[in-house]
């Protein structure tokens, strides 16, 4: 049996009853380089290695990270099926009015509508107090008579996601650019990174140490990957 006939997402979205109305500006490479900059494995680190190197030690952080991102990527390749199939702008609520049937589709579609809504607001939200949290770290080691205080956190706060808004509204081709170099400042930034800490280091602990050696034990190592 011949195989069905590519369908571009205009296409498919009209065999679903729908026209396009989203202009997609937005190239493969710049969606993978738009996911990518939101992981930012930067910001991951600056405000959460301590945490996790703390609470789960090195066993945590080295074996955290490869069992995670397997499972992570499970789902991911689970979303972009549905995504190929229902490639419409109202992406996960809409996904899930259609995979739940007629019956639950306003129940399912309410609830995933709104907990991606918190959850988008909390990650907006932890990525730009970290940010601020950082420029004025900078301004403070840069001038001895700067104190950092909360009032000024929640202000910057404020001006970056006033920026954000602009930028995301009026100006999605700078975004473009500006997703483009973030990627690659990700990947050489980490590379850079790494390398320096690993030549540069007075000293290093032992394999048994960096591959073994659980803070608070091994159970909750797994509690904390369970909830990660």
């Amino acid at each position: 049996m011949a195989g069905s006939p590519h369908l571009t997402d205009e296409q498919r979205l009209e065999q679903l009853g729908y026209k396009q109305e989203l202009k997609r500006e937005l190239s493969s490479f710049t969606n993978f380089a738009f996911s990518f900059s939101i992981i930012s494995i930067l910001t991951g680190l600056n405000g959460l290695y301590m945490y996790g190197f703390n609470t789960g030690g090195p066993v945590a952080i080295i074996w955290g990270w490869p069992v995670v991102s397997f499972f992570t990527l499970l789902v991911g390749l689970a979303l972009a099926e549905i995504c190929s199939s229902y490639p419409s702008s109202g992406a996960l609520y809409y996904w899930a009015a259609q995979l739940s049937g007629p019956k639950w589709a306003p129940l399912a579609s309410w609830v995933t509508g709104w907990f991606n809504l918190l959850g988008q607001i909390g990650c907006t939200a932890g990525i730009v107090f970290a940010q601020a949290t950082v420029m004025l770290q900078i301004a403070a080691l840069n001038n001895p008579e700067y104190t950092l205080t909360p009032a000024h956190q929640v202000l910057l706060c404020g001006a970056i996601l006033i920026i954000h808004a602009l930028l995301n509204t009026f100006a999605v081709k700078l975004v473009n650019a500006l997703n483009y170099v973030s990627v690659w400042w990700h990947i050489i930034g980490v590379a850079v990174i790494v390398i320096s800490i690993a030549v540069k280091a007075p000293m290093h602990q032992s394999a048994s140490y960096v591959f073994g050696y659980a803070t608070l034990g091994i159970w909750f190592i797994l509690c904390t990957w369970a909830m990660g």
